[in-house]
């Protein structure tokens, strides 16, 4: 029997349209966009991510990296939050050794509350997540919480506006953690106390005084 051999040149032909093929689809991945906030939350670092996510195309794809930031301003952190809600492009959120108040406010919102196109990573190392209620702040040492302003004055309504939001976070991000396991399976949520039979003490659970810490208007850290 006869067998034709394949002409060389349709082959080569053949290979260099698979080749093409293959280098376009290549080329339609979108390059990674990165996007850094460091040191901390205010008008001139946010406002420039803020523009690049109102910008962007479907497709795009963003990380969102928050380097060692403190936090800061509490409005201009919910600027971002918005823009990120209603972004095109997708985006992943990183932090490096720390995130702080404002900073870490951002990273938990889309840990609990991710959306289509935005979540949160962890961390590739154990970090630090330092959450607290929001609080004005004089001389670097004083601090003023929205439950301690009198009824009557004009900035107890807009701070607590702001106590809500970081409230009904903080009992998202509770939840979460209530329903997770030692292990990191999913569980239905402990008692918040236990009578240990053999000592007769009450112990409470961490989360709980995790808890009372933070609605005691103090800094607590959020384990990632």
């Amino acid at each position: 029997m006869y067998h034709s051999r394949p002409n060389q040149a349709l082959v080569g032909e053949a290979l260099e349209a698979a080749a093409n093929d293959q280098l376009d689809e290549i080329v339609r991945v979108p390059a990674k966009i990165r996007l850094e906030l460091p040191n901390e939350i205010s008008r001139a670092s946010v406002q420039p991510v803020i523009d690049q996510l109102n910008a962007a195309q479907p497709g795009s794809s963003f990380e969102l990296h928050l380097r060692h930031n403190g936090g800061g301003c509490v409005a201009t952190m919910i600027d971002l939050i918005v823009a990120l809600n209603e972004t095109k492009g997708m985006v992943e959120i990183t932090f490096g050794r720390y995130v702080m108040s404002a900073a870490a406010t951002i990273w938990l919102w889309f840990l609990v509350r991710a959306t289509e196109n935005v979540r949160s990573l962890p961390p590739l190392k154990p970090g630090v997540v330092m959450y607290h209620r929001p609080r004005r702040t004089q001389q670097g040492e004083y601090l003023c919480f929205a439950d301690e302003v009198e009824p009557e004055h004009p900035l107890k309504e807009p701070l607590q506006q702001q106590f809500k939001l970081f409230d009904d976070l903080f009992m998202d991000v509770y939840t979460a953690l209530l329903l997770m396991a030692p292990d990191g399976s999913v569980r239905d949520a402990p008692s918040e106390s236990l009578i240990c039979e053999e000592d007769g003490l009450t112990y409470r659970h961490w989360l709980a005084r995790l808890k009372d810490a933070y609605l005691g208007n103090q800094d607590v850290l959020i384990p990632v």
